[in-house]
């Protein structure tokens, strides 16, 4: 234990004196200095590395004047965990965003039945609730996850079975992962009933609420220790729920950053099979910040077939949930003209180009699956895989791109013939 403490001790003598040597050679260099300077200013920039030196500034003056520096070196260790977090942000694709009141978030998230069913706890429980806690039933519809608050008023999580006789297990705390001195809310439980997220004001997180991750070991009847899945998701503002829709190959999450009070945006995502992230090596610095701050989902495309594709993906779950709601599709012809059933169509002709229409989505999402999945394996396999591999990759491009135009030139076919043109 000496040896660690000295170790630790070490690095930060090391950190300290290298941050001096920085500041000196800025200090003697002549014309611009530091690009910001405000710690906040360089926080709000992800320059993580201007705000260390202007922090280390500020505390070199409070010892000098002889006065506590506590909350500027709790801050400084902050910002070393915001550093690496940067280094290691993850590859998504984003392909939406939509800005809403926080208290309207389910609304405007499209999560097939498989893979269960999200809901206030206010609706859930047929009570006032003024936390804005969340539940998820399971898809199986015997089991659900859900925050409330202890005595103390701490929200933490828990679980109940339900019985096929309408009654209840008790509530059993989630041994592992709920925290005595942090607030931890929005859960989401996958299909495979083992890997869970939700959300947690805790010390290892960045800022407000962040996503952490954690697994259920069935030996030892607890969760393991939670993990921050880090940037693009979570960063210095609340960052709230984050599903998974394993059927349609899409995500959601909500966070209030760069956003008014009471609103917060819902990022629609394409969830990796495996953790990619992107080497800063091979980035300019600030484009690798705005990645992170997630400041365009536009610089996030890297395969245009791919986001056209999980576009329709999208289109389609918003459909099929209007349908169980109230029509059976939205098929939009004009900007004021919109079909929710087939009973709309006038033309014969328009209304069979529309069922080969559905049926080419479908055939379409399935090749997007397969593509997605063998593209996650392919790093993975050996050179003779890979060989075979990427022919089959190759044909499933060529196929996937043939859909969606094939789809695209079906829509405008639809309208024309639905507007006499």
């Amino acid at each position: 234990m000496k040896r660690i403490l000295l170790a630790m001790l070490l690095l930060l003598a090391l950190a300290d004196v290298q941050a001096q040597r920085r500041r000196t050679k800025i200090k003697n260099e002549p014309g611009p200095q530091l690009p910001y300077t405000k710690v906040e200013e360089a926080l709000a920039a992800y320059d993580f590395e201007t705000a260390e030196e202007l922090l280390n500034d500020e505390i070199e003056m409070l010892k000098k004047n002889k006065q506590s520096s506590i909350e500027q070196e709790k801050k400084l260790l902050w910002i070393h965990r915001a550093q690496m977090k940067l280094n290691a942000v993850e590859q998504v694709t984003f392909i939406d965003s939509i800005v809403v009141p926080i208290n309207d978030v389910l609304r405007h998230i499209h999560l097939s039945p498989e893979c269960g069913t999200i809901s206030t706890y206010a609706d859930y429980f047929k009570t006032a609730d003024k936390h804005g806690c969340t539940v998820f039933q399971s898809q199986m519809g015997d089991q659900i996850f859900y925050a409330q608050p202890d005595a103390r008023g701490v929200l933490n999580l828990y679980s109940q079975t339900l019985y096929s006789d309408g009654s209840k297990s008790k509530v059993e705390l989630l041994q592992g992962i709920s925290d005595k001195d942090s607030h931890q809310n929005y859960p989401f439980m996958m299909t495979d009933g083992t890997t869970i997220y939700f959300a947690s004001q805790g010390a290892e997180s960045l800022g407000g609420y962040d996503i952490f991750m954690s697994r259920y070991d069935a030996d030892e009847h607890r969760f393991l220790a939670p993990e921050n899945i880090g940037m693009p998701f979570n960063s210095t503002a609340n960052d709230y729920l984050y599903l998974i829709d394993e059927t349609n190959q899409l995500g959601w999450f909500v966070t209030d950053r760069n956003q008014p009070a009471g609103k917060v945006c819902i990022y629609v995502f394409i969830p990796n099979d495996t953790r990619r992230v992107y080497v800063p090596e091979e980035l300019e610095t600030e484009k690798l910040r705005r990645l992170a701050r997630l400041t365009s989902i536009k610089e996030t495309w890297i395969d245009s077939n791919e986001v056209r594709a999980a576009q329709y993906r999208l289109r389609e779950t918003k459909d099929a949930r209007q349908a169980e709601n109230e029509h059976e599709f939205e098929f939009i012809i004009t900007d004021n003209q919109i079909y929710h059933k087939r009973a709309d169509f006038r033309s014969t002709q328009a209304l069979q180009i529309f069922d080969q229409r559905v049926k080419d989505l479908d055939e379409l999402y399935k090749v997007t699956k397969t593509l997605m999945r063998m593209r996650n394996n392919y790093s993975n396999s050996s050179e003779a895989q890979r060989n075979q591999m990427k022919n089959e990759i190759l044909m499933l491009e060529k196929n996937e791109e043939e859909l969606l135009e094939q789809v695209k030139n079906q829509e405008k076919e639809i309208r024309k013939l639905e507007l006499g043109l």
